[in-house]
C-alpha cells in the first residue's frame, strides 16, 4: 500500500478546512515532493517524502495553518535537497510559497562546508524571513518538532548536537512566538535526547510518585469527591502534553534541589477533562471542599490547562491539582493578516542586522528568545510583546525608531513618569517626545529589549560618522584655507586621491580625517600635488639636511612599526606613505606593503632618546613555581616597564615541563636592553633569553640568538 494511506489520512484531515481550489495547490505540492523526493530514504530507512507530510500534519494539527503554509511544509526541503529552485516553486505555487521554503532552506556552505559562520548566517536568514512572515517560523519549528521525534535514528554525535541546538535556540524561539504546545514538545524531547540515562531515571521515579501522590491524596479526599475529581482516567497516561509537563517539571525540581526528595515535596494530580467547562467545574467543586493557596491559580486556555494548589488538611499538606483539557482554538500573538506578525517581527529584524562577529548573532537572538515578557498597551489599544523589567524607552523604541530617539517621558496609566520607568503587563503607555531631546549613549543602560538596543546603537553609530565626516571636512579645509575642495573632489583627479589613501569615497576620507587615521595636512597636500616626501618631511620635523631623528616621540608623520619595534641603535628604514612615515627593521615583513625611503630621508637615532621604545625578549624556561614572579622582579630592577606579558607552558617528548614567556618591555637604548636580558639570563631555570627579530616577508618567525641584540 505504500504511503496511500498516510496521505488519504493527511488530505482526509485537512479537506474541510479548505476550498477547492486550496485543496487543489495542496495536492499540487504534495505531486512536486512526491517526486522531487523520489528514491530518497531517511536515516531510518522510510520514504524521504514521509517526512514534509509529517510536518505539514503537525503545521494542521498545531496552528490550523492555512494553504500557504502547508504548501510550504510539503516543499520545505525541495530546493535544499534536490534540484528544485525557489524561482520554479514561485512559478507554479506564487511568491509567499517561494519565500517560505528559501526562508527554511540551508544556504549552500553550510551542506558543503558545516562551518559555525555559515550556520549562523543560515540562522540569521531564517530570522529574517521569519521576521517578515510568521509562518517561516511555523514551518521551520514543524519541521525541527518531527526531526526531533524521529531522532533516535541517528548517531549519537548528531543526536546530541541536534538535541542541545533545539534547547539553546529553537524551543526558546518556539515558546517566544506563541507556539505553546510545539515549544513543550521540543523542551521535552531535547532533555530525552540530551539526558537519555537521567530521563529514564526521572521517568521511573515520576512514575514511583504518580502512584505515592494517589495513595497520599485518595486518603484525605472524601471518596464522594474523589471519584468526581478523577471520573475520567482513560487517555491520561497517553497524554503526550501531560508527560511533557511532568518530566520537564521534574527536571527543573531536580536542578534546583540535587537530591530524589524534591521530587516528592509537592503531591500533584494531573486530571483529563473533556472540556474547559468540565474542567472549571472540578476545580469549584475542588475548592468547595478545600483551602485554595492564594497566587497559585493558573489558566491556559492555548495550553489547555487550569491548576490551582489547595490546602488539604490542618497539618498543612499542600497539593497542586492540574485539569487538562482540550487546547482552545487560538492563534499565536505573531499571527496577523496574510502572514504578517501581529507584533514583535521587528524584534528578529532588529536583532538580524547586528551581531557581526561569529557567534555573536546566535548569542543575541538567544537573549530575545529567553527573555520573559511583559503585555504593555498603546493609548489606541495596540498591544506589544517586552522582554521583562522593559522601561518606558523600551516601549518608544517598539512604537518606532524616531519616536524612542525624542523620548521626553512617558505617561504610564495616565501618570507622567520618566523614561526608565520599568513596565509591568496592563500598563498602557504614551510616549512624550520633545524636539530639542538627543539620544545619548547613556540610554543603552535603560534598554533591556535586544531590538531596542539594537536601533539605539546604530543611530549611534550613524550619529558617530557624521560627526566624523563633518569635523574631517573641517579639518582639510583649515589645512588648506585657499584650496577650493569641492571643486576638486568633483574633477576626475580625486579618484586617484581617493585610491592612494584607500578610501572609497570622499565621505569615507573625511571620516578617516575626522577620527585621526590620516592627516590633513598630508591630504591637502596630496590634492595640490605637492612632492610626498616634501609632505611627509614638513609634517615629521625633517632639517635642512633631510635628517629624520628618531627620539622616541610619534608624530602626525612618524610612527614606529609595532611588528618589528626598533629601538636606538638598529639599523633602520623609512617607509613612506601620504599618511605619513613608519620606521621599520631592514628584515620586517611589513615592508612588502611599500618601498623604502631612504633615499629621500636621513633617519638618525638621537643622542638622548625622549621616551621609550617597546621591544618584545623571549625567555625559555623549565616550569616551576615562581617563575614568572622571578623573572618580572628581575625586570622591575632593571628599571624597565613592562607593558605585555604572554605565558605558554608545555611538555616536550621528554615530558619535561617547559615555559615560554613573551616580555614587551619600553627602553631608551640598547644598554637598557642588554642589561635587562643579562639579569634574566641568571634567573633560576631559564635556559635562553633573545630579542625577537622582526617577521621576514615569507611570514617565518626568525630570532636573533647568541649576545647579539
Amino acid at each position: 500500500m505504500g504511503l496511500a494511506p498516510q496521505v488519504s489520512d493527511f488530505f482526509d484531515l485537512i479537506a474541510p478546512a479548505f476550498r477547492p481550489d486550496d485543496l487543489a495547490r495542496i495536492h499540487a505540492a504534495w505531486s512536486v515532493a512526491d517526486a522531487a523526493h523520489s528514491g530518497q530514504l531517511r536515516q531510518s530507512g522510510e520514504p524521504y517524502v514521509t517526512h514534509p507530510l509529517a510536518v505539514a500534519r503537525i503545521l494542521f494539527e498545531s496552528l490550523e495553518a492555512d494553504a500557504d503554509a502547508l504548501c510550504a511544509a510539503l516543499l520545505h526541503d525541495v530546493v535544499e535537497d534536490t534540484n528544485v529552485a525557489v524561482g520554479d516553486i514561485e512559478s507554479r505555487f506564487g511568491p509567499v510559497v517561494a519565500h517560505i521554503v528559501d526562508g527554511v532552506s540551508k544556504l549552500d556552505d553550510v551542506r558543503t562546508t558545516g562551518s559555525a559562520g555559515a550556520k549562523e548566517a543560515t540562522l540569521r536568514k531564517l530570522v529574517v524571513a521569519g521576521g517578515r512572515d510568521w509562518r517561516v517560523f511555523a514551518v521551520k519549528l514543524c519541521d525541527r518538532l518531527h526531526n526531533m521525534r524521529t531522532l533516535g535514528a541517528v548517531g549519537r554525535s548528531k543526536r546530541r548536537r541536534v538535541a542541545l541546538e533545539t534547547y539553546l535556540i529553537f524551543f526558546p524561539l518556539a515558546r517566544y512566538v506563541g507556539f505553546v504546545g510545539i515549544a513543550r514538545e521540543l523542551q521535552s524531547l531535547s532533555l530525552r535526547w540530551l539526558h537519555p540515562w537521567r530521563w529514564d531515571v526521572i521517568s521511573r521515579w515520576c512514575d514511583y510518585k504518580r502512584a505515592v501522590d494517589r495513595r497520599r491524596l485518595s486518603a484525605v479526599i472524601p471518596q464522594s469527591l474523589w471519584s468526581k475529581l478523577v471520573r475520567e482516567r482513560a487517555g491520561v497516561d497517553d497524554d503526550r502534553r501531560i508527560a511533557d509537563e511532568v518530566m520537564v517539571q521534574a527536571f527543573a525540581l531536580l536542578r534546583e534541589d540535587r537530591a530524589g526528595r524534591a521530587l516528592f515535596s509537592l503531591p500533584t494530580l494531573h486530571v483529563h477533562c473533556s472540556s474547559v467547562e468540565d474542567a472549571y467545574q472540578r476545580l469549584s467543586e475542588l475548592h468547595s471542599r478545600f483551602a485554595y493557596v492564594p497566587g497559585s491559580f493558573r489558566s491556559d486556555a492555548g495550553e489547555g490547562v487550569v491548576s490551582s494548589k489547595v490546602l488539604m488538611d490542618r497539618r498543612g499538606l499542600v497539593a497542586d491539582f492540574l485539569f487538562w483539557f482540550p487546547r482552545a482554538t487560538r492563534d499565536p500573538w505573531v499571527r496577523g493578516a496574510n502572514g504578517e506578525f501581529a507584533g514583535g517581527g521587528d524584534d528578529f529584524l532588529a536583532v538580524a542586522e547586528g551581531g557581526d562577529s561569529t557567534g555573536e548573532f546566535t548569542r543575541v537572538l538567544r537573549d530575545l528568545v529567553n527573555q520573559d515578557t511583559v503585555q504593555v498597551f498603546s493609548p489606541k489599544g495596540k498591544r506589544l510583546s517586552l522582554p521583562r523589567h522593559s522601561t518606558g524607552l523600551d516601549f518608544a523604541f517598539s512604537i518606532h525608531t524616531d519616536i524612542g530617539l525624542r523620548a521626553r517621558s512617558v505617561r504610564i496609566n495616565g501618570v507622567i513618569r520618566e523614561c526608565r520607568t520599568e513596565l509591568v503587563s496592563g500598563d498602557i503607555v504614551e510616549v512624550l517626545t520633545g524636539d530639542d531631546v538627543v539620544a545619548r549613549p547613556e540610554w543603552l543602560s535603560q534598554l533591556r529589549s535586544p531590538r531596542s538596543r539594537a536601533k539605539l546603537r546604530a543611530w549611534l553609530r550613524d550619529a558617530s560618522r557624521r560627526e566624523a565626516v563633518t569635523f574631517g571636512r573641517r579639518l582639510l579645509v583649515d589645512a588648506s584655507p585657499d584650496f577650493d575642495f569641492d571643486a576638486f573632489f568633483q574633477s576626475q583627479d580625486s579618484e586617484a586621491l581617493l585610491l592612494s589613501f584607500g578610501a572609497t569615497s570622499v565621505d569615507e576620507l573625511f571620516r578617516l580625517i575626522g577620527i585621526g587615521q590620516l592627516s590633513a595636512y598630508a591630504v591637502a597636500s596630496k590634492s595640490k600635488g605637492v612632492d610626498m616626501h616634501d609632505v611627509i618631511g614638513g609634517a615629521a620635523g625633517m632639517d635642512s639636511h633631510r635628517q629624520l631623528v628618531l627620539d622616541g616621540r610619534p608624530s602626525n608623520g612618524l610612527k614606529y612599526c609595532e611588528r618589528c619595534m626598533p629601538i636606538p641603535g638598529d639599523h633602520v628604514v623609512i617607509l613612506s606613505t601620504y599618511s605619513g612615515a613608519v620606521v621599520h627593521r631592514p628584515a620586517c615583513s611589513a615592508l612588502g606593503a611599500g618601498r623604502s625611503s631612504n633615499e629621500h630621508f636621513v633617519p638618525v637615532w638621537a643622542g638622548r632618546m625622549i621616551e621609550p621604545l617597546p621591544v618584545r625578549v623571549v625567555i625559555e624556561a623549565t616550569d616551576r613555581r615562581g617563575l614568572l614572579a622571578d623573572c618580572a622582579r628581575v625586570v622591575a630592577d632593571a628599571n624597565v616597564n613592562v607593558s605585555a606579558v604572554l605565558t605558554k607552558s608545555f611538555v616536550d617528548e621528554l615530558t619535561h615541563h617547559l615555559a615560554e614567556m613573551k616580555f614587551t618591555i619600553h627602553v631608551k637604548s640598547r644598554a637598557t636592553l642588554v642589561r635587562c636580558v643579562e639579569a634574566l639570563r641568571d634567573v633560576a631555570g631559564v635556559t635562553r633569553v633573545y630579542r625577537l627579530a622582526p617577521e621576514l616577508q615569507s611570514k617565518t618567525p626568525t630570532i636573533e640568538s647568541g649576545r647579539e641584540y
